[in-house]
């Protein structure tokens, strides 16, 4: 099943575009209000993800965690602020922490998270400790007890996970593209207008 994906910068409305290594936006130059869905939703802070400036009361609380929100931190210790904020199950992305002991010390603060991991056709991110082998990867996020994870897929391609890992995991895939081909692993497809 397909679910929709939004992103906002700055009040308004965009759509997220990987550029060979970065992220940038498409303007709409539409105001955004946050949809209110029955269903999963995943929600991107551009600000926050650009320019490490979320803007995360843009939302609306979501004690229920039903929504997933991704404000691009940067520092593992930041996730605190968006877990007190409230708006919903905090993602933490992979691609601008600083190895596997930042994503621990994330970690300390909470338990109840979405992990974040960018893909193209291999694991895109900053540091050498997440460049690994994603069942490699799965295995790791499995050992620290993270088991809810959303692949970002920035041109339309998505990892193969092998059923023996994927059963042990919550699984969700994003679409930076127009694609909504849904693998046999992922819970759920989210797909940005």
């Amino acid at each position: 099943m397909v679910q929709l994906a939004e992103a906002y910068f700055n009040g308004k409305k965009v759509k997220p575009i990987w550029n060979g290594g970065k992220f940038s936006l498409q303007d709409s130059n539409i105001d955004f209000t946050p949809s209110e869905s029955a269903h999963a939703q995943l929600f991107w802070d551009m600000g926050g993800i650009i320019k490490n400036r979320p803007s995360i009361y843009t939302l609306l609380p979501n004690p229920d965690n039903n929504v997933l929100i991704d404000s691009g931190l940067i520092w593992g210790e930041d996730i605190i602020d968006l877990i007190l904020a409230d708006r919903g199950k905090v993602v933490l992305p992979l691609r601008n922490l600083q190895g596997f002991n930042e994503l621990d010390d994330a970690l300390n603060f909470a338990d109840n998270i979405a992990i974040g991991i960018d893909w193209s056709d291999k694991i895109e991110a900053s540091h050498r400790d997440f460049k690994i082998d994603i069942v490699d990867l799965l295995h790791q996020l499995i050992k620290r007890n993270q088991v809810t994870i959303i692949f970002y897929s920035l041109n339309g391609e998505y990892p193969y996970i092998p059923a023996g890992t994927s059963s042990n995991l919550e699984l969700y895939l994003a679409y930076l593209t127009n694609k909504n081909i849904q693998p046999s692993w992922a819970k759920e497809v989210f797909l940005f207008e």
